[in-house]
């Protein structure tokens, strides 16, 4: 056995792994920054003098962030490999919950919000591609896994948010905040996936997107 096909061998033992934990922590990501603002949004409003129009708008960034990014992310992905686009999106959204908290003022929050919205929504789409390309033989069962992560990631944002900025002294910066360490927890794996060259990136990427 040749030296490459040994890296490769022991390359692939670490690597399903390593994916699995990152399809989860991703998938955990791809909604709190949205469910974590509607219990918060009165206190938001309040703190930044936000108007009842504005508030309405805010409610339809994330399907006008969804769209728009979303549909870019087959082109980004066919150009720099999924994993690598992940991993943009995984460090857009942990930016975005970062940033947020510090707007002074409606637009930086807008902004920062459809930072963290543009990294959901090229995330989402790339979750089945990422499957595919790393667990052809399972496809169903690792879809279920990544479909339930961010059935919890939904629930929990929605649900903890209020007794969490509770908890830290009332602030609903600090209660938006939290949220990004979550998206520190995705960056970590995926840093390591986006580097993977043992699968052919962009000829995989533009199969399985196709198939989308």
């Amino acid at each position: 056995m040749s030296a490459a096909s040994g890296s490769r061998g022991a390359g692939s033992r670490w690597l399903r792994p390593l994916v699995i934990a990152g399809l989860i922590l991703a998938a955990l990501n791809l909604r709190p920054a949205v469910t974590s603002l509607g219990p918060l949004l009165k206190e938001v409003r309040t703190g930044l003098g936000m108007s009842g129009a504005v508030a309405g708008l805010l409610t339809s960034v994330p399907a006008l962030c969804f769209a728009l990014f979303g549909f870019a992310a087959p082109r980004l992905a066919r150009r720099w490999g999924p994993g690598m686009v992940v991993c943009a999106g995984m460090a857009a959204i942990t930016a975005g919950l970062v940033l947020r908290p510090f707007a002074g003022g409606t637009p930086a929050f807008l902004a920062a919000s459809a930072l963290a919205l543009a990294g959901i929504a090229v995330s989402n789409v790339l979750m089945p591609v990422i499957v595919k390309r790393y667990f052809p033989d399972r496809v169903g069962p690792m879809t279920g896994v990544y479909s339930m992560a961010m059935a919890v990631g939904t629930a929990a944002a929605a649900a903890t948010t209020v007794p969490l900025t509770q908890a830290l002294g009332g602030s609903w910066r600090l209660g938006l905040g939290v949220w990004a360490v979550l998206g520190v927890l995705a960056v970590l794996p995926w840093t390591a996936i986006a580097r993977d060259r043992t699968h052919p990136d962009r000829d995989l990427a533009g199969r399985s997107l196709s198939l989308i």
